[in-house]
């Protein structure tokens, strides 16, 4: 039997103040079409680019009309995809780019938002390098904008809040990892595919001081985005709470305020959307900001706010190997549940939302 990791003591000597706020503070000014140039490239020009790329060259040769151009075009292609088979195993065990994590225009972008971190005063000082975590965070989003806060600018968000929590991994859904450019930047920036073998592997490989986080709500949450409502869809989601249960890992919510405010979210087709999502587990969102892609920005930008444990092994010890009853699980979740909605309730006037409630559905 090993000790659970709650509740977390007190450093010695720590004067660190709480609330903490990690990351970027609100912009005098933003450069806006520099800021629209950057997301339409990166959310659809380049991706629509490289994913269309290969047929030209292939309608070219059906055509008769194959040029030295095609040829060029059609062994880059070849090339390109050739390093997804060579990298397949990264959607297993991740990645990291340093020259990503402090790249400068993604820097400006996150900071023009901004993102930040808030950890509260509950989870003083720290959390225990000793142990291992997972960071359940809501809302999803409409693209899940937040999840640039862990994995990217490691130095001013993650690393800045969690030193003493070097293996991170992000859980995000296999579609993702098909998706040219946004599979490397996912790749780069810690991310695996979220299944319960992956995310058990993840967690044995790093050992102490790992830290997973993970989005509960997945696409169904994504597709239930409403713009100026807080909505988290967790009824019928408990694999994390299982996983926690099975591994001996903590459980720490994680709330990400102005997330929902970013995009609009068009309800044109969702009910085709939806079918998508359940048949195929990717969601379609039919999106758009101020201009185009480029998001709205929220009065405080997007804040993640990082609430205390929940307790999940308080008052006992967990044993590898011992039995996990469903009635652990619903007692977990329930357990989860109340202090999300209880984190969210003490935080949302500071955060510029006392006037929401948070539908959990």
């Amino acid at each position: 039997n090993i000790s659970c990791p709650h509740p977390i003591p007190t450093m010695a000597g720590s004067t660190t103040k709480y609330p903490r706020d990690v990351g970027f503070p609100l912009p005098k000014s933003r450069n806006l079409p520099f800021l629209v140039v950057c997301f339409h490239l990166l959310y659809l020009l380049l991706p629509a680019a490289v994913a269309v790329s290969p047929f030209l060259p292939i309608y070219h040769l059906f055509i008769g009309a194959f040029t030295s151009f095609d040829k060029k075009l059609l062994s880059c292609c070849v090339l390109y995809y050739s390093t997804w088979i060579l990298t397949a195993h990264l959607t297993k065990r991740g990645g990291s780019n340093r020259f990503l994590n402090s790249n400068p225009i993604l820097t400006y972008v996150l900071s023009m938002i901004p993102i930040s971190i808030r950890l509260t005063t509950e989870i003083t000082p720290d959390l225990s390098p000793s142990g291992s975590y997972i960071f359940p965070c809501h809302p999803h989003g409409a693209l899940a904008f937040n999840r640039a806060a862990v994995g990217f600018c490691m130095s001013e968000l993650y690393d800045a809040a969690f030193p003493q929590l070097p293996n991170l991994k992000v859980l995000v859904a296999s579609a993702a990892f098909y998706v040219p450019i946004v599979r490397e930047l996912w790749l780069a920036s810690y991310c695996i595919e979220a299944s319960k073998k992956v995310a058990v592997a993840a967690i044995k490989r790093g050992g102490r001081g790992t830290a997973v986080l993970v989005y509960p709500g997945g696409e169904t949450e994504q597709l239930l985005t409403v713009r100026g409502r807080e909505r988290v869809y967790l009824s019928g989601r408990k694999g994390f709470i299982k996983l926690a249960l099975e591994r001996g890992c903590e459980v720490c919510p994680v709330y990400a305020f102005g997330e929902s405010d970013l995009y609009e979210h068009s309800q044109l087709f969702i009910g085709l959307r939806r079918t998508i999502q359940k048949k195929f587990g990717a969601a379609v969102p039919l999106i758009y900001g101020q201009i185009g892609l480029l998001p709205y920005f929220p009065p405080n930008g997007v804040k993640l706010v990082w609430g205390a444990p929940i307790g999940l092994f308080k008052g006992r010890k967990w044993a590898e190997g011992e039995e996990v009853t469903q009635a652990m699980i619903d007692d977990g979740h329930a357990l989860y549940v109340a202090k999300l909605k209880e984190l969210f309730d003490s935080e949302k006037a500071s955060m510029g939302y006392g006037d929401r409630e948070l539908e959990i559905l």
